[in-house]
Protein backbone atom coordinates (compact mmCIF):
# COMPACT_ATOMS: atom_id res chain seq x y z
CA UNK A 1 0.00 0.00 0.00
CA UNK A 2 2.75 2.08 0.79
CA UNK A 3 4.24 2.14 -2.67
CA UNK A 4 0.83 2.37 -4.31
CA UNK A 5 0.63 5.83 -2.26
CA UNK A 6 4.24 6.86 -3.74
CA UNK A 7 3.24 6.12 -7.07
CA UNK A 8 -0.02 8.34 -6.88
CA UNK A 9 1.88 10.96 -5.14
CA UNK A 10 4.21 10.81 -8.03
CA UNK A 11 1.72 11.13 -10.67
CA UNK A 12 -0.13 13.97 -8.96
CA UNK A 13 3.38 15.70 -8.86
CA UNK A 14 4.23 15.40 -12.77
CA UNK A 15 0.77 16.76 -13.52
CA UNK A 16 0.95 19.36 -11.64
CA UNK A 17 4.50 20.39 -13.22
CA UNK A 18 3.26 19.44 -16.44
CA UNK A 19 0.16 21.99 -16.04
CA UNK A 20 2.76 24.62 -14.93
CA UNK A 21 5.16 24.76 -17.48
CA UNK A 22 1.93 24.26 -20.50
CA UNK A 23 0.67 27.39 -18.56
CA UNK A 24 3.96 29.55 -18.81
CA UNK A 25 4.67 28.49 -22.51
CA UNK A 26 1.15 29.11 -23.51
CA UNK A 27 0.37 31.78 -21.82
CA UNK A 28 3.61 33.47 -21.86
CA UNK A 29 3.71 34.27 -18.14
CA UNK A 30 6.67 35.79 -17.17
CA UNK A 31 8.21 32.77 -14.40
CA UNK A 32 10.27 35.32 -12.21
CA UNK A 33 7.07 37.61 -11.49
CA UNK A 34 3.89 35.16 -12.43
CA UNK A 35 2.79 38.05 -14.45
CA UNK A 36 2.31 37.67 -18.22
CA UNK A 37 5.27 39.65 -20.13
CA UNK A 38 4.45 42.12 -22.10
CA UNK A 39 3.35 42.07 -25.92
CA UNK A 40 6.30 41.42 -28.26
CA UNK A 41 5.04 43.22 -31.41
CA UNK A 42 7.89 44.99 -33.05
CA UNK A 43 7.37 48.60 -33.43
CA UNK A 44 9.14 50.67 -36.73
CA UNK A 45 12.14 52.48 -35.06
CA UNK A 46 11.92 55.30 -37.84
CA UNK A 47 9.78 57.30 -39.41
CA UNK A 48 10.59 58.97 -42.69
CA UNK A 49 7.99 61.49 -43.06
CA UNK A 50 7.73 65.36 -44.61
CA UNK A 51 8.75 68.03 -42.18
CA UNK A 52 9.26 72.22 -43.50
CA UNK A 53 8.53 70.61 -47.19
CA UNK A 54 11.41 68.03 -47.16
CA UNK A 55 12.01 64.58 -46.30
CA UNK A 56 13.42 63.93 -42.66
CA UNK A 57 13.75 61.23 -40.37
CA UNK A 58 12.28 61.12 -37.22
CA UNK A 59 13.35 58.21 -34.57
CA UNK A 60 10.21 56.88 -32.87
CA UNK A 61 9.68 58.65 -30.13
CA UNK A 62 10.77 62.07 -31.17
CA UNK A 63 8.88 64.91 -32.16
CA UNK A 64 12.60 66.26 -33.94
CA UNK A 65 14.05 64.96 -36.97
CA UNK A 66 16.88 63.04 -36.70
CA UNK A 67 17.95 64.19 -40.29
CA UNK A 68 16.59 66.35 -42.65
CA UNK A 69 17.48 65.95 -46.81
CA UNK A 70 17.24 67.91 -49.32
CA UNK A 71 14.44 66.71 -51.01
CA UNK A 72 11.54 68.97 -51.60
CA UNK A 73 8.09 67.02 -51.44
CA UNK A 74 6.84 69.06 -54.20
CA UNK A 75 9.02 67.84 -56.69
CA UNK A 76 8.33 64.69 -56.11
CA UNK A 77 5.63 62.49 -58.16
CA UNK A 78 2.10 62.42 -56.23
CA UNK A 79 2.01 58.98 -55.22
CA UNK A 80 5.61 59.32 -53.70
CA UNK A 81 3.77 62.73 -51.67
CA UNK A 82 1.05 60.92 -50.17
CA UNK A 83 3.33 58.25 -49.14
CA UNK A 84 6.05 60.39 -46.92
CA UNK A 85 2.93 62.88 -45.67
CA UNK A 86 1.65 59.62 -44.13
CA UNK A 87 5.13 58.14 -42.92
CA UNK A 88 7.19 55.24 -44.08
CA UNK A 89 7.92 53.23 -41.66
CA UNK A 90 11.39 51.52 -41.10
CA UNK A 91 12.29 48.67 -38.81
CA UNK A 92 16.42 49.06 -38.51
CA UNK A 93 18.88 50.92 -39.46
CA UNK A 94 19.36 49.40 -42.54
CA UNK A 95 16.33 49.61 -44.07
CA UNK A 96 16.18 53.16 -43.38
CA UNK A 97 19.17 53.38 -45.09
CA UNK A 98 17.55 51.98 -48.03
CA UNK A 99 14.76 54.20 -48.41
CA UNK A 100 16.50 56.94 -47.79
CA UNK A 101 19.08 56.18 -50.42
CA UNK A 102 16.56 55.62 -53.06
CA UNK A 103 14.89 59.28 -52.78
CA UNK A 104 18.68 61.06 -52.41
CA UNK A 105 20.11 58.81 -55.15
Amino acid sequence: MNSILKRCIAVTLIAIVGVIIFSVVTLNIDVKTGKPKESTTVQPKYTLTEYDGKLALFEEGYAMPVEIYDVLLSELPEAEQYKISNGIKAYTDEEALKIIEDYTS
